[in-house]
């Protein structure tokens, strides 16, 4: 009978033995492996994960837009063309431009003093038409840096002008108008739309007349009707055809019928001012020219 009692008791121990061994090893597996298995996945993840791409050029648009609020603008325009130039991967590249040639714009339309900007007493012989060719600027331009309503002048205004030497680069793929002051970005103008009747355009040519048209007529620049006419442009003529138009978009055609006339078209307010800012016999490319 002893026997048998030590038998059990044997048998106990080693249950318990076991129950502890059992145990011990589920508490090092939770304390110690599961945890270490948990860290390995976790850094596994993280490795597998893709680190959002680094844009510096986010962090000089924000300079910039922080030299603009406090009223910096020669600092702010030359980060943004930091952008423009160095980053033009960046996710700021678009905003970029769209504040850059705005304040470009401002800045020509403004009196204040800049490179190239004079101030030019009229003197008895002089015209409004005169002047602007002499000084290769436009007739729009001078009325409106000028604040001028009308075209008459007299012997001793002071007018302020500036040299409108641009150059535009016309991207019909992309649908857009971009000008250039020395070779750099000025201002992007969104194309509305095109309708060619030429399957390739001419690389460069130049801008050859600025017009209004109204009652299906020509009206010249320096009539007074021409501030409230729709303002076109058309380049230069070659030889067995006609210049590109550049004009407001026209209503919508009938169904399978072209729209007329045929050109390259953008928004009023923007024809506007293309035409204040540009003159006859500046650079026009064609870069990409989509389909006709």
């Amino acid at each position: 009978m002893a026997q048998v009692h030590i038998r059990i008791v044997a048998a106990l121990i080693a249950l318990s033995v076991l129950a502890l061994t059992v145990l011990g090893a589920i508490y090092v597996y939770r304390e110690t492996i599961e945890p270490e298995k948990e860290a390995k996945a976790e850094v596994k993840k993280l490795m597998d994960t893709k680190a959002p791409a680094v844009d510096p050029g986010k962090k000089v648009h924000e300079q910039a837009m922080d030299l603009i609020r406090r009223k910096e603008m020669d600092a702010a325009r030359t980060k943004l063309t930091e952008v423009i130039e160095v980053y033009k991967d960046s996710g700021r590249y678009a905003a970029a431009r769209e504040v850059l040639g705005e304040m470009n714009l401002d800045r020509l339309f403004d009196r204040k003093p800049m490179p190239g900007k004079l101030e030019y007493t009229v003197s008895n012989r002089d015209s409004l038409n005169g002047i602007a060719g002499k000084f290769r600027t436009n007739i729009a331009y001078i009325k409106r840096v000028n604040n001028m309503v009308g075209t008459i002048i007299h012997p001793g205004d002071r007018l302020v002008l500036y040299p409108l030497e641009f150059e535009v680069d016309v991207n019909l793929e992309t649908k857009t108008l971009t000008i250039l002051k020395d070779g750099k970005y000025f201002k992007d103008y969104p194309i509305l739309g095109h309708h060619l009747p030429v399957a390739k355009l001419h690389k460069e040519t130049t801008l050859g007349e600025i017009y209004g048209w109204q009652n299906d007529k020509k009206v010249r620049a320096d009539s007074e009707s021409f501030s409230s006419s729709p303002k076109w442009m058309q380049t230069a003529a070659r030889k067995g055809g006609s210049g590109v138009i550049f004009c407001p978009e026209p209503p919508k055609p009938p169904e399978g019928t072209a729209p007329s006339p045929s050109g390259i078209y953008l928004s009023r307010e923007d024809m506007e001012e293309l035409t204040t800012i540009l003159r006859p016999g500046i650079t026009i490319r064609f870069l990409k020219t989509g389909k006709p």
